[in-house]
């Protein structure tokens, strides 16, 4: 085992260039690990000022996006630079080296690349969490008086997770070398790999139809729980494209290859016959700008389809010509119902308590969910505030204890009509009988109740606004010193509420962009970096500079735009399904400034990504010597 060690840091120190790349993609993984660990944490542990339960949801929501993109991305580029390297592990095999100690070997270097990187990454995250403080002060999630907990759990989380992804990106970066006799690996080391195998193949079909089945949720499953479910089809289906990536990169290129003639010149032929031959050295590089692309888009564009649906399901609730808003205590309130025309007002009150969303949980402050309660009067009319309502009946709230949910919170806690729901209010918990279940949760909440019952359980609902069915009480309204809008006007003021949420949320997915952007450059500089050897013998045959640079640049625009394909493809099916499920109609709601920005990112990183190090790679004579780069 000592020599194996000693091995290991021989050739991490021989290598060294290229761990560097792999140990920075290891700490901004790090860094982003630590940054959700914090946000769980602190919501676990709760006290002054913290909201708990709104931090764990947030954590958890944003760890299930960045678990599966780190994932895949850190065991990417392993895999990548220990694939560079597959002559040297050839060689130690033809001169004596058992399989097992080649693995040892790769295992040993990326266990110590990722204990010196990891932490240092997760150290930066843990510290630089405190950054979200304002954007979580703003959501509501971090009160006065709270504040993040700043433990080495993050790191050690971080580690868990990352140590185990390392080392199953080594294993598949060696594998191929030794499981054959050591003859075959020096051979297949230089050769190139063509196509996939029968078993990556079947894989691919079965992950792509999972992901399209995936895409379909919403068919099945109501409201913000199946566009959500949908999205995740993204990230199916970009592993799916990523399966047959060299299948799909010869289909998109081999017929250009094969009608290319000498009119479109030997930088593009070359460039051609590159991508064909190495088609599974591309489809490792595309990956993690697909994912960046496919990842942005279905985040933002996600959060816009709830934003339209809550503003849309409001509009169509409030059948109001007037709204009131403003101070109203119980005078104004009273004189605004005296008011002619106003006797069919209907006043909408709101309140925060907790809803016990798994009565199975363990410790007691993961079962319970902060909300908002509304209060409407049971008997209001349908004119005026409509919930749409699909079971039972919002009269039946009339009778104290009971209470309606919407669709989404049926679906998510399994209550129907009749049912108990446990609700906490202070101190004290209630149960509260389920007797409507309605279809607008995301522009009036997802629990309604009665001012009485509000009483009863002490929720200290607050009058919020007052629906009147005739516009032309505006002035008498505003003679009282309050505030009266058009139900469009309101309906913008409501829904801007949430602004601050998605501000945090569009930081953290950058944050995950930000790695993602950092693991593709360093994937593009080790693909172009390990081409010197064929890059000096083109320029020994005759070929110049400035083709070597116009060849790699076509490379590198055919990179930039298969991920930008792939990455467009993958996104397509979740964000059609999920905007039909929140929004309806046929044209999807697409972020586009966040699509158009992030493609133009893919392909302005694929391009510099090579040409930079291929502008070094064969600059002057020292790239003419012919040395083997340090990889």
């Amino acid at each position: 085992m000592t020599g194996v060690l000693g091995l290991a840091l021989a050739g991490a120190r021989a290598h060294r260039a290229a761990l560097s790349g792999t140990a920075l993609t290891l700490a901004a993984a790090g860094a982003v690990l630590a940054v959700i660990g914090v946000l769980l944490e602190t919501g676990l542990r709760g006290g002054r000022g913290v909201d708990g339960a709104t931090l764990v949801l947030l954590a958890s929501s944003y760890a299930g996006t960045a678990l599966v993109v780190i994932v895949l991305v850190v065991a990417a580029t392993i895999t990548l630079a220990l694939r560079a390297r597959r002559q040297e592990f050839a060689l130690l095999r033809t001169v004596g080296a058992t399989r097992r100690q080649v693995r040892q070997e790769v295992a040993l270097e990326v266990l110590l690349v990722s204990l010196l990187a990891v932490p240092l990454g997760a150290a930066v995250g843990t510290f630089g969490a405190v950054a979200l403080t304002p954007l979580l002060a703003d959501a509501r999630m971090l009160g006065p008086g709270g504040h993040l907990n700043l433990t080495p759990a993050p790191a050690v989380g971080a580690l868990l997770v990352l140590l185990p992804t390392g080392l199953l990106g080594g294993w598949i970066g060696a594998r191929e070398t030794v499981r054959i006799p050591p003859t075959e690996a020096v051979r297949q080391s230089t050769a190139t790999e063509r196509g996939i195998g029968r078993v990556r193949r079947t894989i691919a079909v079965v992950v792509g139809a999972g992901g399209l089945a995936t895409a379909l949720t919403p068919v099945f499953v109501p409201g913000t729980i199946g566009g959500a479910t949908a999205a995740s089809s993204a990230f199916l289906l970009v592993g799916a494209l990523a399966l047959a990536g060299p299948v799909l990169v010869r289909l998109a290129f081999g017929g250009a290859a094969r009608t290319a003639g000498r009119r479109t010149g030997p930088a593009v032929r070359l460039a051609l016959a590159n991508l064909l031959d190495h088609s599974r050295r591309l489809t490792v590089v595309v990956v993690p700008l697909a994912l960046a692309l496919a990842t942005g888009t279905v985040q933002t564009s996600v959060d816009r389809a709830v934003s339209v649906a809550a503003e849309q399901q409001l509009r169509a609730a409030i059948g109001a010509d007037l709204v009131v808003t403003g101070h109203l205590s119980g005078d104004r309130l009273a004189r605004l119902r005296a008011l002619p025309g106003a006797a069919s007002a209907v006043p909408l009150g709101a309140g925060i308590v907790e809803v016990r969303t798994d009565q199975d949980a363990g410790p007691e402050g993961l079962g319970w969910e902060r909300s908002e309660l509304g209060a409407v009067p049971p008997r209001a009319s349908a004119a005026l505030f409509d919930p749409g309502v699909t079971t039972g009946s919002l009269p039946a709230l009339d009778a104290t204890g009971t209470i309606a949910v919407s669709t989404d919170a049926a679906f998510e806690s399994g209550l129907g009509i009749g049912d108990a729901l446990t609700v906490r209010a202070g101190d004290e918990v209630h149960r509260l009988r389920v007797v409507a279940v309605y279809g607008r949760g995301l522009g009036v909440g997802d629990h309604l109740v009665s001012p009485a019952t509000a009483r009863a359980i002490g929720a200290g609902v607050v009058t919020s606004a007052v629906l009147l069915p005739d516009a032309a009480a505006a002035p008498a309204v505003r003679a009282l010193g309050l505030d009266a809008a058009a139900p469009a006007s309101y309906v913008a003021g409501a829904t801007r509420g949430a602004a601050a949420q998605q501000r945090l949320s569009s930081v953290l997915i950058l944050m995950l962009l930000v790695f993602v952007g950092i693991a593709a450059a360093d994937a593009l500089v080790l693909t172009t970096a390990g081409r010197r050897n064929e890059l000096v013998l083109l320029s020994r045959i005759g070929a110049t500079r400035a083709q070597l640079l116009r060849t790699t640049a076509l490379e590198a625009l055919a990179t930039g735009l298969l991920a930008w394909v792939f990455g467009t493809l993958s996104v397509v099916p979740a964000v059609v399904a999920a905007s039909a499920a929140l929004v309806g109609g046929v044209v999807p709601v697409v972020d586009v400034p966040t699509y158009a920005l992030l493609s133009a990112a893919v392909l302005v990183t694929a391009i510099a990504g090579t040409l930079v190090p291929a502008a070094i790679v064969t600059r002057g004579p020292r790239a003419r010597r012919g040395r083997r780069p340090a990889l």
